[in-house]
């Protein structure tokens, strides 16, 4: 059986809303978690990349440059993500996902 690996939707999801909320703490709020569990979330994430993701010198959480770089193309991951549900769900209901003009 493979190993779950730490780089999953729900981590680049918890890292999108540290960026927007500005902390552990009003993310957490946001994701309906707590800020433990968020930590936990990204300290594994920290140890199977061998990255920081992180500079926790400040008050405010701020990414280092590969935290960064994980986070904008995590966010590209999680649009896709997103769009891939919505057409699913449309095609479910009997809705096609692209409207075809012309012949």
């Amino acid at each position: 059986m493979a190993k779950e690996r730490a780089l999953t939707l729900e981590a680049l999801r918890v890292m999108d809303a540290i960026d927007r909320r500005g902390s552990f703490a009003a993310a957490a709020d946001e994701l309906g978690r707590v800020p433990s569990a968020l930590s936990y979330t990204m300290q594994k994430l920290e140890e199977e990349l061998d990255v920081v993701l992180f500079d926790r010198s400040g008050h405010r959480t701020k990414f280092t440059n590969v935290g960064r770089m994980l986070l904008e193309r995590g966010r590209v991951l999680l649009e896709a993500a997103d769009k891939l549900t919505t057409d699913a769900e449309a095609l479910a209901r009997g809705w096609e996902t692209h409207l075809t003009l012309g012949t």
